[in-house]
């Protein structure tokens, strides 16, 4: 896997497919966010490096690296990158990388 390059616009990579999931790598520098969004589907977000802000209906939570969330489907979230960061997005097979990269327009 190529080191995580941090650039002016937060990056999205496929890293792979399972028969049930699809694993999505975004690298987030400081400041750059993801809006608001819903999945279609239950998600899974892991904080690999650095520190973000997740904010839902629920409240905000701030996530290091190791730590883990789970938005059940529909469920509107966003974060925030508080450092430079690697954040780790498991969807559904279902789901589609172009919808995660539709977030960030």
């Amino acid at each position: 896997m190529a080191q995580a390059t941090y650039g002016a616009t937060v990056q999205i990579q496929s890293l792979m497919e399972t028969p049930t999931s699809k694993e999505i790598r975004i690298v987030m520098d400081t400041g750059q966010s993801m809006k608001e969004h819903t999945a279609p589907q239950a998600i899974t977000i892991m904080v690999l490096q650095g520190e973000v802000r997740i904010s839902s209906d629920e409240g905000e939570v701030m996530l290091e690296a190791g730590d883990m969330v789970y938005f059940a489907a529909k469920v509107p979230h966003a974060l925030e990158a508080l450092s430079p960061s690697v954040v780790r997005l498991s969807l559904a097979k279902s789901d589609s990388v172009s919808r995660v990269l539709g977030v960030l327009k």
